[in-house]
């Protein structure tokens, strides 16, 4: 499944951000072609060659996210929540503790700022103010964990992602300087998405 599958079964659109890197080629795994290499963070690709480097979370296929969005709409409201009236909730990636990353396409931001349902709270909260943010920051946690070389080719395929102000300091491995700046753009923020009863 594609992109634009998506989009046309969900009437809403992903953000720029997101697509110019799907039209890049570099979600082709994505679309459910594991034998597509892709550079896109963490992907099949790494996980093959890398197993250490993955952090225990991934990007969707696109044939899951419309189930994932349903299912994550069912257990909100099973747990007594609704959904702030107006949101569509997108969502993008997982990780293994079954919290959900997702975009509201609702905002129609060019930044696509990152929200994170968590499944253990059931709490709602902005990740990052921008799509970029989020890449940046799950590049520089490998790295700040010592799991990644700030040099690794697969880093370096991530850069182009990234602002030059970001893409600099990725590049020197000034581990102060990688700290500091994963601590401004890897945030919580709560949000009134959800109302519990």
């Amino acid at each position: 499944m594609k992109l634009e599958t998506v989009e046309k079964k969900l009437h809403i659109a992903y953000p720029q951000a997101c697509r110019s890197i799907y039209e890049s080629g570099a979600m082709r795994w994505m679309c459910g072609r594991p034998q597509a290499q892709s550079h896109f963070f963490p992907n099949q690709l790494l996980e093959t060659m890398c197993p250490e480097y993955c952090r225990g979370w991934s990007p969707l296929l696109f044939s899951d996210v419309v189930l994932v969005r349903e299912n994550l709409m069912e257990q909100v409201q099973e747990h007594g929540g609704q959904w702030k009236e107006g949101v569509q909730i997108l969502p993008f990636a997982w990780d293994d503790d079954g919290d959900i990353y997702f975009f509201d396409a609702a905002l129609e931001d060019p930044e696509a700022p990152v929200f994170a349902w968590m499944k253990f709270s059931g709490e709602i909260g902005l990740t990052n103010r921008s799509f970029e943010h989020f890449i940046f920051s799950h590049l520089c946690e490998p790295i700040l964990y010592a799991d990644l070389p700030a040099d690794h080719w697969w880093v370096r395929k991530q850069q182009g992602w990234l602002t030059p102000e970001h893409q600099a300091v990725l590049a020197s491995g000034d581990s102060e300087a990688l700290e500091e700046l994963f601590s401004q753009l890897d945030i919580w923020e709560e949000t009134d998405y959800l109302i519990y009863q």
